[in-house]
């Protein structure tokens, strides 16, 4: 596994990452969110969808290069994972960062 997917676990440990599009709503309407990760596989409408809640609520959205496959196994899921929010802000920065780098 790689830094930034390192970074995406260890947000999910820590109880600061939601997944699924409804809780990821509810969270940024909230005001509780700081980074939008998305798949690189990402259907349209997903994508669609998350640029949409960036715009109607400023935060940052990161368009990674990792599949739902691999996001999936990062946070320990089964499940292909297409988006998810790290909702803490020294967690959604160096996963950017790291994101970054890799790419």
């Amino acid at each position: 596994m790689d830094k930034a997917l390192g970074y995406l676990a260890l947000a999910a440990k820590a109880g600061k990452l939601r997944i699924g599009e409804l809780d990821i709503k509810t969270s940024v309407q909230r005001g509780k969110g700081s980074l939008l990760v998305l798949a690189q596989d990402a259907g349209q409408n997903t994508a669609l969808r998350a640029q949409k809640l960036t715009e109607l609520h400023p935060m940052a959205l990161v368009k990674t290069a990792y599949t739902k496959s691999e996001i999936a196994a990062a946070i320990g899921r089964s499940n292909p994972v297409a988006l998810v929010l790290v909702r803490d802000d020294g967690l959604a920065r160096a996963f950017a960062e790291a994101a970054r780098k890799e790419s």
